[in-house]
This record gives C-alpha cells, sequence and structure tokens, in this order.
C-alpha cells in the first residue's frame, strides 16, 4: 500500500500555508513516487451576493461582486505563480496526462483549476486521492480553512495529513497511534500503514474514553505484525482534570513521537457535546503533523 496520487488544495491566500503544504507534498511523492494535484479552487464572485445584506442597492451589489472578482484573481495568481516556483526549485516535473510522467516510481504533478465553492469541489473531486494534505491556517483564513479541513474528512473517504509546518520526506519516524476501537481508528489504521511500516518506532497508545466497546489493543498488535509493524502499547484516559485529547498528546510527546495518527471525529454530534470533542481539541493543540481518517 502506498500513497501515488495526493491532493493539495491551494487557497492562494497571502502567507505561507500554500508552500507548506505543496513542499510537504511534493517531499511525499519523492518518497512514495506519488503524483500531486495542486488544486485551486476560485470562488464564483457572484456567490459574494448571496452575503450581502438586507437593503443594499444594486450598486453597493455590483461593488461587493467586484471586490470579490479582484480577490479571485489575485488569490489565482498567487496560487499558480506559487507553484510554478516550488516546482521548479524542487525539480518536480509537471505534466498534463498521467501517461507522460517520467518514470512509474518517481514524483510527478500538475496544477488544476476549478470555479466554485471549496467545500462542494473537495466534496466530489477529493475522493480520488489516496492522500489529501493540508496546512492549517489561522487569522482571517481560519474560517475557511476550518471548513475544508471538516469536509476533507468527513466527505471524502481519504485520509488527510494536516500540518503548521513543512513535513520533511522522512516524517513518521516515531509514531503515535491513537487507537479506540472506533470505525474511524481503523480506517486510520489500515490508510496508515505506508507510514508505520517504515517507523522506527510505533506506540499504539488506547484511549480509554466514552466509548463502550472492548478496544482490544492487543488485537491491533497482532493486526500490525502481519504487516511488519511491532508496537509498543500505553493506556491513557481523560483523568485528574485533563481531557482525552491533553492526555493524548502528553504521551505522543513523551514517545518523541513526530506523526500522531488517529481516526477523526469517532463520537456523534449529541457525545461530543456532552464529552468533548477530541479531534478539534487535536487540531487546534497538536504541535506535530497529523494523520487523520473518519
Amino acid at each position: 500500500m502506498h500513497f501515488k496520487n495526493i491532493l493539495v488544495p491551494m487557497s492562494g491566500a497571502a502567507n505561507n500555508s500554500d508552500a507548506q503544504a505543496l513542499e510537504s507534498a511534493f517531499n511525499m511523492a519523492i518518497r512514495f513516487g506519488a503524483h500531486v494535484n495542486a488544486l485551486h479552487i476560485k470562488i464564483d464572485p457572484r456567490s459574494a451576493a448571496a452575503f450581502v445584506g438586507e437593503g443594499m442597492t444594486s450598486t453597493m451589489i455590483e461593488s461587493v461582486i467586484e471586490m470579490a472578482e479582484k480577490d479571485g484573481e489575485e488569490r489565482r495568481l498567487r496560487a499558480a505563480a506559487l507553484f510554478k516556483e516550488i516546482t521548479s526549485r524542487m525539480d518536480i516535473p509537471v505534466i498534463t496526462n498521467i501517461a507522460d510522467r517520467p518514470t512509474a516510481d518517481g514524483p510527478s504533478c500538475r496544477f488544476v483549476e476549478k470555479q466554485g465553492n471549496s467545500e462542494d469541489t473537495i466534496h466530489s473531486y477529493g475522493r480520488l486521492f489516496d492522500l489529501i494534505m493540508i496546512c492549517k491556517q489561522d487569522g482571517e483564513e481560519q474560517i475557511n480553512n476550518s471548513l475544508l479541513i471538516n469536509t476533507a474528512l468527513r466527505e471524502t473517504g481519504h485520509p488527510v495529513l494536516l500540518m503548521d509546518k513543512t513535513i520533511p520526506m522522512d516524517i513518521g519516524k516515531r509514531v503515535a497511534f491513537a487507537w479506540n476501537g472506533s470505525v474511524e481508528s481503523s480506517r486510520a489504521l489500515s490508510f496508515s500503514l505506508p507510514f508505520l511500516q517504515s517507523a522506527e518506532k510505533v506506540m499504539l497508545i488506547s484511549a480509554m474514553d466514552d466509548l463502550d466497546e472492548d478496544i482490544h489493543p492487543e488485537a491491533v498488535q497482532r493486526y500490525l505484525a502481519m504487516y511488519g509493524v511491532t508496537a509498543d502499547r500505553c493506556e491513557i484516559t481523560g483523568s485528574n482534570g485533563r481531557s482525552t485529547a491533553e492526555s493524548l498528546l502528553e504521551q505522543a510527546d513523551k514517545c518523541n513521537a513526530d506523526l500522531l495518527v488517529m481516526g477523526a471525529y469517532t463520537r456523534s454530534r449529541l457525545r461530543r457535546l456532552f464529552f468533548g470533542a477530541v479531534t478539534e481539541e487535536v487540531l487546534n493543540n497538536c504541535p506535530i503533523p497529523v494523520f487523520m481518517a473518519h
């Protein structure tokens, strides 16, 4: 199992997030011999009118649309220029068709432009990729970035690798895997095998939260052994005033992990209301890259 088809959404924002995500994806492409699709979604400026308040004149609405068009074009140009600069600097072949790849086991990439709503586009387009890589953003970009991450996790059926800085090519030397017996953590287990099989150390962290089922961490160790992965294990609970997420991150830090793997949104919305949202807390506070599957 390998990551052969990687998707990187590029927002075109005037910050370092696109560069960090794209450089990280190219590092993974070099490592796994993968093809990277750098996707820029240009928002239809007419959709900006839907957010205009009542009482706005037609002139004011036209002005809002014009501003949205200008912002969208600036973002598109930034994303395209950045793609060109990084592909040249990292010497990644740019192709139009998969048949044009220089080698089957080497990296390649292409830049894709689409227009529409970013969540709707990722919802459908993202379902044909082995891995989606997104750099977390804050400030005025945070809301759209969070919506993109949630859509990629919940709607594509594929794993998402999240970061806040460029990921090196050898990421995953020491992997912390959060196991709670859920369907989502089971999917994360299967999807993350390319990292687990090449890791120097794997720590299986059994998250004993409010889930009712017996989580059988020893069975997970046997499963991984079939793939040549030896995993140590420990158990955590949210105790002494700490949440499950805090205990998880503390244990990942203790084993000096450089990658955290976990299932995303393993509870219903009602249960998250009463017990807290582990996924959001990890996303907001984890200092290392997080590989998630829903």
